[in-house]
């Protein structure tokens, strides 16, 4: 004897349904029911994204402007500018020593990160202060796990300029007990 679901696929219903929904799917054009070995048709996309193309071209020249397809000609676009830069303070870059420049960009990069849209200036700094202040505090504490002693108490309550400090002392000094307490 045969189970329900078996008759139930059996049924001509569920045939009937199962042919629906794939003629459904093929005049959608889903494209996710293929016939046995058959490939999809795709020479209709083809002649729609050529017509479209066309189209498209055709808008821009009605437009005045150059169609999509055309390429610059980069050999003629010229050398361009530095960031920053301007004629005036293009002769002046010249004359500058590679630290004077790199000096410039450091700047210029700071002055970048400290204009957040919706933030004053002032929020941004505190946020950038507590960050390194908290990534100093991460070095400190790696370093003293790595040595197995305790870090001092007191560098959590530290100002930002106090922690570069002591990370320098530790780091030159290779986090020896004399160099922290000589300071």
């Amino acid at each position: 004897p045969a189970s329900s679901t078996q008759q139930a696929t059996n049924s001509p219903l569920a045939s009937a349904a199962e042919e629906a929904s794939d003629d459904l799917a093929a005049t959608m054009g889903c494209g996710c029911v293929k016939a046995a070995g058959e490939e999809p048709n795709t020479s209709n996309d083809l002649k729609l994204a050529r017509k479209l193309q066309r189209e498209e071209e055709k808008r821009a020249r009605a437009a005045g402007s150059a169609p999509a397809r055309s390429q610059s000609d980069w050999n003629s676009a010229g050398a361009g500018k530095k960031l920053g830069g301007g004629s005036e303070s293009e002769d002046m870059s010249n004359q500058l020593s590679a630290e004077e420049r790199r000096q410039r960009a450091l700047e210029a990069a700071e002055k970048r990160q400290n204009n957040v849209h919706g933030i004053s200036q002032e929020k941004v700094q505190e946020m950038r202060a507590k960050e390194a202040k908290q990534a100093l505090l991460g070095k400190l504490a790696e370093h003293y796990a790595r040595q197995g002693l305790e870090m001092p108490m007191s560098l959590n309550a530290a100002s930002l300029e106090q922690l570069k400090q002591h990370w320098e002392t530790v780091r030159k000094d290779k986090g020896t007990a004399e160099a922290v307490l000589r300071q």
